[in-house]
């Protein structure tokens, strides 16, 4: 094995100094952080509870400089003469932005100057000629980016896997752990490939994150801080182009996307989350996958051994793309199935109310139905002279929507001696007399939403409501229609009832004596008489009233339409 494969002690002494020379540096780092107060302190986005040194990133690079200088005093430099100076660009960059980060670690900067200087660095690396200009699309074949479309693609991939890396470092040994298992992948691409120096370099980088997480994992005595996660970014997005240079363009992308999946698809839902709700990209939360897996009670140490296990998975699916590019398809679409599932479990409730919009969208063309059907019901309703034939309209537009009961109910002042002599103009009451009362067959109004639409009088005092009930425990509730309802159809209603009302002057008894005698209900199944209204069951709803209501002394008049009667196509549900 070792004459086909002469690199391998390179590796393994490489893994060696490095796993060790971390675990050393990292030790004497963390001391060195303690003593100058270098320390991440408690707060409500922070998991810890302690404070704890938040320079962890310099123990890593101190012993990769370390492993790289005992490597190439051991092997030569020709063992990392392939690609050297693709590999002295990735190494550079990351150095630039390591500093970046310590910088931020020692005194916070905002997050726009390091977006800034992240740019400016992956310019630069681009401008040095590591960069990403054709990519190969399946059924399409190559597709040349161009200068200026290559670099935006360039720049967007260093700048977006260096802060997604930064981003999922809130949970202890989870940016750490992410960037071992991805490296894991590339390693095996890279030396699959031949690229031994690159190889040799994510082996020592591999080692040092090892030597790193004795210290990192839960509890945590020493943080990566921005100037270990954004350096293990920058380095993973250098090699994951360099380690993929000899496959298919389309299967470079594919590969280091999927071993870096984990961070990839935290910033994407952070991203996406923030712009749904309004709030800027850079603001920080505690919505990020770990931060909604501890909300739903799991602890610390479990929610990293479970994204641990979700890194080995896209590892290894990485791995499946390195030689056969006919499972990219196969892959990309379990992958996807995975995420899709694994986010509808963490309950984003963007997400949530994007599916609930999207899927009224798809609806439109019943919203529409339902609102021309309204608007031409206040047409007709508004060409009417007669109460009667209002409530007819009323009826039957009703009995075509998802509403399941509706009333006009008007106020006792209204009713019984016209509008104005209740001086209480802003009371809302619930003993207003329905004049109109319409329902479906085995409604329960207890489960239904109650929305009350007001009808005024020129004067601007209330004379009444248009009453509405909707189930609420219904799969669809949906309130689209009442825009055309409140400023088409309540408006020609109050018209009509203003102008047609005739209010009673009898004896209240006399009203009521009137009301049982005279009206049927006009029901969908069967026919019965209105029961007296002092009698008249008690809605659910209205129950917590108790018998009897305030105002104009409690009583209970009959209304009256102009041909004299009293109009419900149904009693109130009891």
């Amino acid at each position: 094995m070792l004459s086909q494969k002469p690199e391998i002690p390179l590796y393994l002494i490489g893994l060696v100094i490095a796993v060790c020379s971390s675990t050393a540096l990292t030790f004497v780092v963390r001391a060195f952080a303690r003593r100058a107060g270098l320390v991440d302190p408690c707060g409500e986005r922070k998991v810890h509870v302690n404070p704890v040194p938040r320079i962890g990133g310099v123990a890593i690079v101190l012993s990769v400089a370390v492993s790289m200088t005992a490597i190439i005093g051991l092997f030569g430099q020709h063992m990392l003469a392939t690609n050297a100076r693709g590999l002295a660009t990735v190494i550079g960059g990351a150095l630039a932005v390591h500093l970046v980060g310590l910088v931020d670690d020692v005194r916070p900067m905002h997050a726009r100057w390091k977006f800034l200087a992240q740019v400016v660095i992956a310019c630069g690396v681009y401008i040095a000629g590591l960069r990403v200009t054709t990519l190969s699309l399946p059924f399409v074949g190559i597709v040349d980016l161009g200068r200026a479309i290559g670099m935006l693609f360039t720049v967007a991939w260093f700048v977006g896997i260096t802060n997604a890396f930064n981003l999922i470092d809130g949970l202890d040994g989870l940016a750490a752990g992410a960037a071992l298992f991805a490296l894991t992948t590339m390693f095996v691409v890279a030396s699959l490939n031949g690229l031994v120096g690159a190889a040799t370099v994510t082996i020592i980088l591999a080692g040092a994150t090892v030597g790193f997480l004795c210290f990192n994992f839960h509890p945590a005595s020493i943080f990566l801080g921005d100037s270990g996660s954004l350096f293990l970014g920058f380095m993973l997005a250098g090699i994951g182009l360099l380690g993929s240079q000899k496959s298919p363009t389309v299967i470079a992308v594919a590969i280091p996307i999927v071993s870096l999946g984990l961070p990839v698809l935290d910033t994407t839902l952070a991203v996406a989350r923030r712009f749904l709700r309004g709030q800027p990209i850079f603001r920080a939360d505690r919505a990020h996958i770990h931060h909604r897996l501890l909300s739903l009670g799991h602890s610390p140490r479990r929610v990293a051994l479970l994204l641990y296990c979700a890194c080995a998975l896209l590892g290894l699916s990485g791995m499946l793309l390195v030689n056969d590019s006919a499972y990219v398809a196969v892959v990309l679409l379990v992958i996807g199935l995975g995420v899709g599932l694994a986010v509808q479990r963490l309950r984003y409730y963007e997400f949530e109310e994007l599916a609930r919009l999207v899927k009224r969208g798809v609806r439109q063309r019943k919203v529409i139905g339902r609102n021309v059907r309204i608007r031409e019901a206040s047409m007709r309703v508004s060409d009417l002279t007669d109460l009667d034939h209002v409530f007819d309209a009323l009826e039957a537009m009703f009995a075509q929507d998802e509403f399941e009961c509706a009333e006009v109910r008007l106020r006792r002042s209204f009713v019984g001696a016209g509008a104005g002599t209740n001086v209480d103009g802003y009371r809302r009451l619930d003993d207003d007399l329905p004049v109109w009362a319409w329902h479906r067959s085995n409604v329960t109004l207890a489960a239904c939403w109650e929305i009350r639409l007001p009808f005024l009088a020129p004067s601007g005092e209330r004379i009444g409501s248009l009453v509405l009930w909707q189930d609420g425990r219904a799969d669809d509730v949906s309130l689209t229609d009442m825009h055309a309802i409140a400023h088409d159809l309540r408006g020609v209603v109050e018209q009509k009832l203003l102008a047609l009302w005739e209010p009673s002057h009898e004896h209240p008894d006399a009203a009521v004596a009137m009301a049982a005698a005279g009206e049927k209900r006009r029901g969908t199944e069967h026919q019965v008489l209105l029961p007296r209204a002092s009698e008249r069951g008690t809605l659910a709803i209205e129950k917590d009233l108790g018998a009897g209501g305030k105002g104009d002394a409690g009583v209970n008049r009959s209304p009256r339409t102009s041909s004299g009667g009293l109009r419900h196509r149904s009693a109130p549900l009891s």
